[in-house]
């Protein structure tokens, strides 16, 4: 008979892993895989402290709204706030979407996660035990970042979990045994920031809207709508630190809490922002820096360079190299002058082609081919792509010449050391052994043979089985033909010999039974065929 008609009231802040765990703990269950059974249907149901699944099968046992278990004992309210795929979600936490939750609740962007461990406050369980006798997992103990109970000021212990055991925290040691710590005052207040967010059920605390006024009253945005990053960036990881976890906002994800809409993001990282900004002291924006005037060139300069483009005996890079000025400005006053100025451009021509086809095909560097014709690499480069095949016969050129190189090192290193196996040639060139492994491994078994005996386990067994079955095997044969006259098949076989279709299909690797096979096979033929021409 299934216990679940006989439920307790579920506590306030208790997350519904606690409510099956002290299910499991008041029906005096021993296997946690009968009360996953009792409550999904099936065994090794994995529940999560923060974003449980299953949350309809436990509304439909427990009589409670799907509505009222969500709101109020998972952490999808935070979700509603900063998560755009929200519906979504939701309908996977009320199904078995265990994989999907983590997808469409971001959990990856944290790059940690606390589904191994599980807090609690110890002051809070002694009251758990003087109110109903037995202590439970608080959902506020939960949340991410959160290190110190909101109510206590206690700071929260640890310990391991298991989301497929249902067990209190009672399990884990005694409560009275713990001796509370304090937390520190940061860590007290964002764990009542979170936990007001969690219990709100507005979003006017929430969005692009909130975070760009919000920005605005601490001084954190420029005129232009620009985000005074620096100084928001060095708060957060303040709080970070002092809160004891990973920083998880950088430049992106700030822009985009603040500035973009409809935004899927973990809830983690717009709370520990605005709680970050908001403990920041309003900022008078700094004064704006006047910008700086052009810098007028001098008159003898402009007219040197005027005297020099007139000329027509030099190029922009030359004029502005001797003047030491920039090129848009030589280019700015040849127009401004009407002197036409041309850059000078290589051309390559039809023989030079032919030429760096010619260099290409012997393996010729593009560089040194360059060099050579005195063209850009570039155009060497486009050459050799021109030439169909060509890329491939240079790849093709350069595998032997590291075949080369690499055969040359392992032989120094061979002649250098005289015996070495394998294992210190790893150490000493362990690139060079392993694009041989990989590209040239006939001649790397050849001189760098295998130490040891390394013969094939199977052929072994094969061996060792042929060896066991032959006298049985022969005296099958024997019976056999002395009871029929005639030699039995490979399926007869088998099947005398426990149907392993050793006889069938690897016939060839039992070698002493297949040779006698064949020997007596080979003799009634010839037998029969005798027969046959005595009778004709």
């Amino acid at each position: 008979m299934s216990r679940i008609l006989y439920t307790p009231r579920i506590q306030p802040d208790e997350t519904l892993f606690s409510y099956v765990a002290r299910c499991h703990w008041l029906w005096g269950d021993v296997s946690y895989k009968d009360t996953a059974s009792d409550w999904f249907g099936y065994e090794g149901v994995c529940l999560n402290q923060l974003l449980p699944s299953h949350i309809q099968d436990i509304s439909r046992h427990s009589e409670y709204g799907i509505d009222h278990l969500l709101h109020n004992h998972t952490a999808y309210p935070l979700h509603i706030l900063y998560n755009a795929r929200h519906d979504a979600l939701k309908a996977s936490m009320c199904g078995a979407g265990d994989m999907n939750i983590a997808n469409l609740s971001c959990s990856p962007q944290l790059a940690f996660g606390s589904l191994t461990k599980s807090n609690y406050c110890p002051e809070c369980a002694k009251e758990d035990v003087s109110k109903i006798g037995i202590a439970f997992w608080h959902l506020s103990h939960q949340l991410w970042g959160v290190r110190a109970c909101y109510k206590h000021g206690s700071e929260l212990t640890s310990v391991p979990f298991n989301p497929r055991k249902y067990r209190l925290p009672l399990y884990f040691e005694s409560i009275q045994s713990v001796v509370p710590s304090g937390a520190n005052t940061l860590q007290i207040e964002f764990a009542k920031h979170i936990v007001q967010l969690l219990r709100s059920n507005t979003i006017e605390n929430a969005g692009q809207q909130h975070f760009r006024s919000l920005f605005k009253t601490r001084g954190l945005l420029t005129s232009q709508m620009h985000i005074r990053m620096p100084v928001v960036i060095e708060r957060c990881i303040e709080v970070a630190e002092a809160l004891c976890v990973p920083n998880v906002l950088n430049t992106r994800s700030i822009r985009r809490i603040v500035f973009e809409q409809d935004l899927s993001i973990h809830p983690l990282k717009p709370i520990l922002l605005e709680f970050a900004v908001k403990g920041l002291r309003k900022e008078s924006s700094p004064p704006s820096i006047p910008a700086p005037k052009p810098l007028k060139m001098s008159e003898t300069i402009e007219s040197q360079a005027i005297a020099l483009l007139q000329s027509y005996q030099f190029n922009v890079a030359e004029i502005s190299r001797r003047l030491k000025v920039s090129h848009g400005y030589v280019k700015q006053l040849a127009n401004r002058t009407g002197v036409k100025t041309t850059e000078r451009k290589q051309v390559v021509t039809a023989d030079i082609e032919r030429q760096a086809t010619k260099m290409a095909i012997e393996n010729m560097s593009c560089k040194d081919i360059a060099a050579k014709l005195g063209v850009s690499e570039p155009s060497i480069t486009g050459v050799v792509q021109s030439v169909d095949g060509l890329s491939l016969w240079r790849q093709y050129l350069r595998m032997y010449e590291k075949r080369d190189a690499v055969r040359a090192t392992l032989n120094e290193e061979l002649n250098r050391s005289g015996l070495i196996n394998r294992a210190e040639l790893k150490e000493r060139q362990g690139n060079a052994l392993n694009w041989a492994y990989q590209y040239d491994k006939k001649w790397l078994d050849a001189t760098f043979p295998i130490q040891g005996n390394h013969a094939n386990h199977s052929t072994k067994i094969w061996e060792k089985r042929d060896t066991s079955l032959f006298p049985k095997f022969k005296d099958f044969l024997k019976q056999q033909l002395e009871t029929t006259n005639k030699l039995p098949s490979k399926y007869a076989l088998d099947k005398a010999f426990g149907n392993h279709r050793w006889f069938t299909c690897k016939f060839d690797k039992l070698t002493k039974c297949k040779r006698m096979y064949d020997k007596l096979k080979f003799k009634i033929n010839h037998n029969a065929r005798r027969i046959d021409n005595v009778k004709k």
